[in-house]
């Protein structure tokens, strides 16, 4: 599925970038899910605890959280996480043994200009030990799968697995908003996916408004065998462990979820 070259790239620059990874047939499904999963958020009203906001102000998103949640949850969307073409590439970057993290949904905002500043994941001012960066090289992978061309995900090739620049501080800390030193538009068309270490200095920037369904999933390496179960968390997302949800999950899903359940 992977070539070593890219298993290579994903290490030293943090991304990989699979092209036609998904099937005309595959956007389609996904775009009718995700077309009746908006009109549920922005129309009815539903899932509004779980919706990424502009600004934080209850008027206009820019993603939905927790798409797996019965008010929403659409099978297909359920089933993109299974795909050869996703998963072959986790368990080809990251190992077999994995445990589920999150499934989103990243969209353009319909009223305000979407822009959100440069971060790390786990860490907005980007201070993060280099040990820490370095041991997390292969223990988890994050994706975005464009269903529309998209350059929205703007990064630093690289910088997951070193600490700051003086210069890259001084961006993320102060005008977190600007150009960054050595910045990269990820540009995908539709059908391309992007898996990326969530480390790595990034941001979302789409001021035209420009369409956007983008799949973003992220699974993490599940704690060796014979680790005591942890599984502080799972109650915040309760429905997850429903027997109908559990019950429904493509047998490649199952082991997932069951490392989300003993280990959080």
């Amino acid at each position: 599925m992977l070539t070593p070259p890219e298993i290579n790239a994903f290490v030293e620059n943090g991304y990989i970038i699979r092209k036609n990874a998904l099937s005309t047939t595959d956007i389609e499904s996904y775009q009718s899910a995700i077309d009746r999963i908006l009109y549920k958020c922005r129309v009815e009203g539903l899932h509004a605890d779980h919706l990424r906001y502009i600004d934080g102000e209850r008027d206009d998103i820019w993603g939905v959280n927790n798409i797996f949640h019965p008010s929403i949850r659409e099978l297909a969307l359920v089933d993109a996480l299974a795909h050869p073409q996703i998963l072959d590439v986790i368990e080809a970057l990251i190992g077999k043994r994995l445990r589920y993290h999150l499934c989103t949904l990243l969209v353009n905002s319909e009223q305000k200009p979407y822009h959100i500043r440069w971060h790390r994941d786990t860490a907005a001012d980007g201070e993060i030990p280099l040990e820490q960066l370095l041991n997390g090289l292969r223990n988890h992978v994050q994706l975005n799968g464009a269903l529309y061309d998209d350059e929205t995900l703007y990064i630093v090739p690289g910088s997951h697995r070193r600490e700051l620049t003086d210069a890259e501080r001084k961006v993320l800390q102060e005008t977190p908003m600007t150009e960054m030193p050595n910045q990269l538009a990820v540009k995908l068309k539709a059908g391309d996916i992007v898996f990326y270490n969530s480390r790595i200095i990034h941001k979302g920037y789409n001021l035209t408004g420009a369409k956007r369904q983008t799949l973003h999933y992220a699974v993490l390496v599940a704690p060796p065998e014979g680790t005591p179960p942890n599984d502080k968390g799972v109650e915040s997302q309760a429905w997850l462990n429903e027997p109908n949800f559990l019950g429904s999950l493509p047998p490649r899903l199952k082991p997932l979820f069951d490392n989300w359940l003993k280990y959080g």
